[in-house]
C-alpha cells in the first residue's frame, strides 16, 4: 500500500545474511513496548516464516532471521497492521529509553514520553536522519544509565531543578558518546541541565547546528571536539533559564499533576542480584524446555536447550570463582582449564562433550542422551556449589 515507505524499510531495517538466500529483519519497537495481543500475531508469523526464532536487540527492537526474500512484503503488511512498520531501525529516530518513572522507583523524571516526542520531532523535521545510525539518542530516567545515555551522541538522564514555584522535572544533557568501531568508544560529556519540557528544543538546536556546520563526512563526536564543550553549553544555555518557566514546566511528560521527586527501590541495574544463582535457575529452565521439546518431537530445539543449559551452568561456576566470561566457546575452554569435568559426571572434558552437538544429527536418541548428560552436569554443579558455600562458611 505504501511502496516508498516499504523501500525505506527495506533499506534501513533488513539485511542479507551470510547464509545465501536468507534475510534478517529488524523491527523498530517504539520505547520497547509490545502488547501481548500483538506479540501473539507476530509469533505466528515467526513460527511459520522466521525459523521460529525471535531475538531482542540491545536498543529495544526485535530481530527476525532466515526470512526468504518473498516473505518480506508479507511481513511488512503484518507490521503495518501492528504499527511496527516504521523505517529507521537503530537510527536517530529510534530512541532507546528505560521505563523511567513509568514503573521504576529510581526514576527521577519521565523518559518514555519524551522519547516518543523526540522521535516524532525527528521524523517531521529531520526525516533524512532515519538513514543515520551514527547519531543516536538515548534516555534514562536517572543517572544509572539503563537507557544507555552515556553511550549516545545525544544522551539525557532524568534529574530535577529548584525553580521559583517548586521543583521541576529536568534532564541532564550529555553529548558525543557512542561506539566508534574497532573496539573503541567514548563516554558522553555532561554539558548542561535543562527543564524536561525543553528537550525537543534542545534536540532541534543540536541537530540543526550539527547538520548546518559539520564538514562532509564529519561525525558528531568529531564535530563536538572541533567546536568544544563550551560551544554547546552556550548553544543550550538559554534553555536553562528558569525565569521564563511556564506552568507546564512544573508537570512532567505524560503526567497531569504537578511534579514531585521521590526515590525508592528500582527495577534496574541499581538492584543487586545473585547472578550465579540466577544462571543456575536459568539452566534448570532450559532443561525443562528441552524435555518438553522432546515430548513434542522437536528434537533440534531440545538439543539446543540442553546445550544452553550446560553453557549457563559452566558460566555460573566460573563466575562463582570470579573468572570473567565472554563467548560460549571461551566459557567451555575456561571451564576445562579451571575445573576437572570428571567431578561433574563428564569424562574427557566439558568442551568436547558439549560440542558433540556438532557431530550428531538431531534425532530422538541423541536428544535424549544429550539431555541426560546436561541433567547430570547441572545437578553435579548444584551439589558442588552447595559444598563450596558450606566450606566457605566454615572457614569464615
Amino acid at each position: 500500500a505504501h511502496p516508498a515507505q516499504y523501500q525505506d524499510w527495506i533499506r534501513t531495517n533488513t539485511f542479507e545474511q551470510k547464509q545465501p538466500g536468507y534475510f534478517g529483519a529488524y523491527l523498530k519497537i517504539r520505547t520497547g513496548d509490545l502488547s501481548s495481543d500483538k506479540a501473539r500475531i507476530l509469533a505466528d508469523f515467526v513460527r511459520a516464516f522466521a525459523a521460529d526464532d525471535l531475538r531482542v536487540t540491545v536498543n529495544q527492537g526485535l530481530l527476525l532471521k532466515y526470512l526468504k526474500p518473498g516473505t518480506l512484503p508479507y511481513l511488512y503488511s503484518i507490521l503495518e497492521e501492528l504499527g511496527f512498520a516504521e523505517p529507521g531501525f537503530d537510527s536517530t529516530a529510534d530512541i532507546t529509553t528505560c521505563p523511567g518513572t513509568d514503573t521504576c522507583n529510581l526514576g527521577i523524571s519521565n523518559s518514555t514520553e519524551v522519547a516518543r516526542q523526540l522521535e516524532g520531532l525527528i521524523t517531521r523535521e529531520f526525516p533524512q536522519l532515519i538513514f543515520r545510525r551514527d547519531l543516536q539518542i538515548k534516555i534514562s530516567g536517572c543517572m544509572n544509565s539503563c537507557g544507555q545515555h552515556a553511550m549516545a551522541a545525544i544522551g539525557f538522564h532524568g534529574s530535577s531543578l529548584k525553580a521559583p514555584s517548586g521543583t521541576i522535572p529536568a534532564l541532564q544533557v550529555m553529548l558525543a558518546g557512542g561506539t566508534l568501531g574497532g573496539g573503541k568508544g567514548r563516554i558522553a560529556e555532561k554539558v548542561i541541565k535543562i527543564p524536561s519540557k525543553r528537550a525537543p528544543e534542545a534536540v532541534r538546536r543540536i541537530l540543526g547546528d550539527y547538520l548546518a556546520g559539520a564538514d562532509p563526512n564529519e561525525d558528531f563526536p568529531a564535530y563536538f571536539d572541533r567546536q568544544g564543550k563550551d560551544y554547546f553549553y552556550r548553544l543550550l544555555k538559554p534553555l536553562s533559564d528558569l525565569t521564563t518557566l511556564e506552568s507546564s514546566d512544573y508537570i512532567d511528560w505524560g503526567r497531569d499533576e504537578k511534579y514531585a521527586s521521590a526515590i525508592g527501590v528500582g527495577e534496574c541495574a541499581g538492584v543487586m542480584i545473585d547472578l550465579v544463582a540466577t544462571l543456575m535457575d536459568e539452566a534448570e529452565e532450559k532443561l525443562d524446555w528441552s524435555f518438553r521439546s522432546i515430548q513434542e518431537g522437536v528434537f533440534a530445539d531440545a538439543i539446543y536447550h540442553s546445550y544452553t543449559g550446560m553453557i549457563c551452568t559452566a558460566k555460573a561456576l566460573l563466575l562463582d570463582r570470579e573468572i570473567s566470561c565472554n563467548t560460549q566457546i571461551g566459557i567451555l575452554k575456561d571451564f576445562d582449564t579451571h575445573f576437572s569435568s570428571s567431578h561433574f559426571g563428564i569424562e574427557g572434558g566439558l568442551k568436547d562433550a558439549v560440542l558433540s552437538i556438532n557431530t550428531r544429527p538431531p534425532d530422538p536418541e541423541f536428544a535424549a542422551s544429550y539431555l541426560d548428560m546436561a541433567r547430570r552436569f547441572v545437578e553435579a554443579a548444584r551439589n558442588w556449589r552447595a559444598r563450596e558455600r558450606t566450606r566457605n562458611q566454615v572457614l569464615a
